[in-house]
């Protein structure tokens, strides 16, 4: 037969008196105007793009980490991305529309303010639509 502890004078006493939740991977879509929309591109050669990077396009209309200020952000990787050196050109799924979490994505460095993170999509062309928009909490 098992033994329970009795742990009747216990009961209900908290362990700790502070507890800190934090997010280890926060939502990336944080609305559903515009829809979440992915189009396949070519990768410039020798580029490591982390998962979830701003991108742009280099002069060959190919992908490169997006740079604030110089070269126009476009979209979002949704995979991370390794190309070869040379001409052997790959493609990568890029995330062109959608309401996404600036806490979410993964910045180039030149992205070091939040008001060029929500400014990062401002004059893209046709057909990137990304609005930058943190979780909201519920109201009453």
């Amino acid at each position: 037969m098992a033994t329970i502890p009795n742990n009747q004078n216990t009961a209900g006493i908290p362990s700790q008196s502070t507890e800190t939740l934090s997010v280890v991977n926060p939502s990336l879509v944080t609305g559903s105007t515009p829809a979440l929309a992915t189009v396949d591109m070519i990768v410039a050669a020798s580029q490591d793009i982390p998962a979830l990077s701003a991108v742009g396009l280099d002069g060959s209309g190919r992908l490169i980490p997006a740079v604030s200020g110089t070269t126009q952000a476009i979209g979002i990787t949704v995979a991370a991305v390794v190309s070869p050196a040379g001409t052997d050109y790959i493609a990568a799924p890029v995330y062109r529309q959608g309401v996404l979490n600036p806490d979410a994505i993964d910045w180039p460095a030149s992205y070091d303010t939040d008001a060029k993170k929500f400014a990062a999509f401002n004059g893209a062309p046709t057909p990137t639509s990304i609005i930058i928009r943190k979780p909201k909490a519920g109201s009453v």
